[in-house]
């Protein structure tokens, strides 16, 4: 990987704010969590939407314009803001929709930082979780829990499938992706948990399981966490072993585990 063309002071001190940034996205997002009426849309590529999704990217593009004006922005719900600045913000207000709107509190907040629309920073925040993780290039991976003082995130050194712990979303995926074999043959290599969307890639980032199969991706699903878990020891790829941002379909290890990951997914 090539190095930052760019002072890293730069880079730390979004990488400062992007932490209050995702702590006030999710502040707001719990204003609406578990709430008996909760307004919820479906888009046109049939996932849902939220008056919670809405809102809390809505006070995020307030926060950047006030305190990055000359950013880019990509934001799931409000779409891209471009500009001359080779640096982008990537934002998801929530990562898991569904899950937050059945009122399941493995949702996040995810917030990117792009250099030349390469991840070098992000933001994994886990609301009602209160735990958060975050990394840069240069500059490490640290994680913090409740009230608790931060300290270094690392992914796990478990070398082999067998003895891996490896979350997936959901089988669905799986399918809209095209890739029902890779599930059929990752299920029998090793032990496989639902624990999904971005919770699973604090987990990684933590060194609570092993690695994360994400066979149906946008960018703003991403682009954080490639920063965090790279920055945290791990590996991403697409599903062909490409360091893609933009990829469809990704692999996200500890590093051990992800030639024989990409064997599976190329047999």
């Amino acid at each position: 990987m090539d190095p930052m063309p760019h002072d890293s002071d730069a880079l730390a001190q979004r990488l400062h704010f992007a932490r209050r940034l995702a702590a006030e996205m999710g502040a707001v997002t719990l204003e609406y969590f578990r709430r008996d009426e909760l307004n919820v849309d479906r888009k046109t590529d049939g996932s849902i939407v939220t008056e919670a999704d809405r809102a809390a990217e809505a006070h995020a593009r307030a926060m950047l314009a006030e305190h990055a004006p000359d950013d880019g922005l990509l934001g799931e719900e409000h779409g891209e803001l471009v500009t001359d600045s080779p640096w982008r913000w990537v934002v998801d207000p929530i990562d898991g929709t569904v899950s937050f709107a059945r009122g399941v509190p493995s949702y996040g907040v995810l917030v990117g930082i792009e250099y030349e629309h390469d991840p070098v920073g992000g933001v994994i925040h886990l609301p009602a979780w209160n735990e958060t993780v975050w990394g840069g290039r240069e500059l490490g991976a640290w994680h913090q829990r409740d009230r608790e003082a931060p300290r270094p995130a690392r992914v796990s050194d478990t070398p082999a499938l067998d003895d891996a712990m490896v979350c997936t979303t959901t089988w669905d995926y799986f399918r809209d992706g095209g890739c029902t074999g890779l599930h059929d043959r990752l299920v029998r290599a090793c032990t496989t948990r639902g624990w999904s969307d971005c919770s699973a890639h604090l987990l990684l980032a933590t060194g609570r399981i092993d690695a994360v199969v994400d066979p149906l991706l946008a960018r703003w699903d991403i682009s954080a966490s490639i920063a965090v878990i790279e920055a945290a020891g791990g590996r991403v790829t697409d599903l062909a072993g490409q360091r893609d941002p933009g990829c469809r379909g990704a692999i996200l290890s500890n590093g051990p585990l992800h030639e024989p990951l990409l064997a599976l997914a190329t047999p």
